[in-house]
């Protein structure tokens, strides 16, 4: 007989090293109601708990190294929950004879059943970060952007032209403009800026900010981030490893996708604001004659409400981008 832990319910670490080692699947059943087996697959460095399912689904969207997926089979309704095992292979054993006991011995639903044992097993899988909401709202407006760009001038251009994420450059540069998008999901064009260079032009060339409004929708109306990034990348063609490049350099991962499940779509058309010497830019050049010794202020964020200033045109292929401005009877 195998020694086993927990009350002799489970194969010790020792013997789960020994199966692991050799190599070959490897399927334990776990004794009890209801039913639960851990399938052991070294190959593909995963080990699976298979249970009876039933709603609602546990969520596991936030996790890393664990997903979800209900099988339906001869048996019924199944759930297989699969934990990568990433050097942590008593980690991941753990945590799914915990979800067994919390099924079997507690009698806990599923859903109860999976989250009370990762809270015991936090270090393994150590939450998803992703992007903040600012920055998630922030992707998806650039994105928008290089998604015209693509359709109006190709991939290669349009994509040689997103420089924000990359360099000290503006958003996306041209050589008759500098576009910084600026994006929110309020009601009011309301936009945050960083820093004193954000908004300075560079190399004498004219600099406009994008205003985009973005409001919640759903799946007929809307897309996800996910999904944007997903089309993007398909559009880019060979041009994509350009695209991964940026979208890591924002802080994407890919195995944050299922974190992004808010449908975003357009509030309004896109404006283009000049930023010249009447927008209220805080800039070096500006503050160093009104704030003393202003060189040792090292951080600056600000919010500049655009909604009622008149908006512009852009030039050549850009022109399509944005809302045309209003003219004056």
């Amino acid at each position: 007989m195998s020694e086993t832990l927990n009350d002799a319910r489970h194969y010790s670490l020792a013997n789960v090293d020994t199966f692991w080692a050799a190599g070959n699947p490897v399927v334990l059943p776990i004794s009890g109601t209801p039913s639960c087996t851990l399938d052991i697959h070294p190959a593909s460095g995963a080990i699976t708990l298979t249970t009876p399912f039933a709603p609602p689904e546990p969520d596991v969207a936030k996790w890393r190294n664990i997903t979800f997926k209900p099988v339906v089979s001869d048996d019924g309704d199944l759930a297989k929950l699969t934990v990568f095992v990433d050097d942590n292979l008593h980690g991941a054993y753990g945590l799914l004879t915990s979800i067994a006991d919390e099924l079997q011995i507690e009698g806990e639903p599923l859903a109860v059943a999976v989250a009370s044992a990762i809270q015991r097993h936090r270090g393994m899988f150590a939450g998803k970060a992703g992007l903040s909401p600012d920055k998630e709202v922030g992707l998806f407006g650039e994105l928008l952007v290089l998604e015209y760009l693509v359709n109006k001038i190709g991939a290669g251009p349009a994509v040689a032209s997103w420089q924000g994420p990359l360099s000290e450059e503006h958003d996306f540069v041209f050589g008759e403009v500098h576009l910084e998008i600026k994006t929110t999901s309020g009601e009011q064009r309301r936009h945050m800026m960083h820093g004193f260079t954000q908004l300075v032009p560079l190399r004498g060339v004219p600099l406009n900010l994008v205003s985009i409004q973005l409001t919640r929708s759903n799946i007929e109306g809307g897309r996800t981030l996910a999904q944007l990034v997903s089309q993007i990348r398909a559009k880019s063609g060979g041009h994509r490893p350009k695209v991964d490049e940026a979208l890591e350099a924002i802080g994407w991962k890919d195995d944050d996708a299922e974190l992004y499940s808010t449908f975003w779509a357009k509030r309004s058309e896109f404006r283009a604001y000049d930023v010249d010497v009447r927008f209220p830019a805080l800039t070096l050049a500006r503050l160093n004659p009104v704030v003393p010794n202003i060189k040792v202020v090292s951080d600056l964020s600000y919010r500049v409400d655009v909604t009622h200033f008149q908006n512009h045109t852009l030039p050549g292929a850009l022109a399509g981008l944005v809302e045309a401005p209003e003219i004056a009877k």
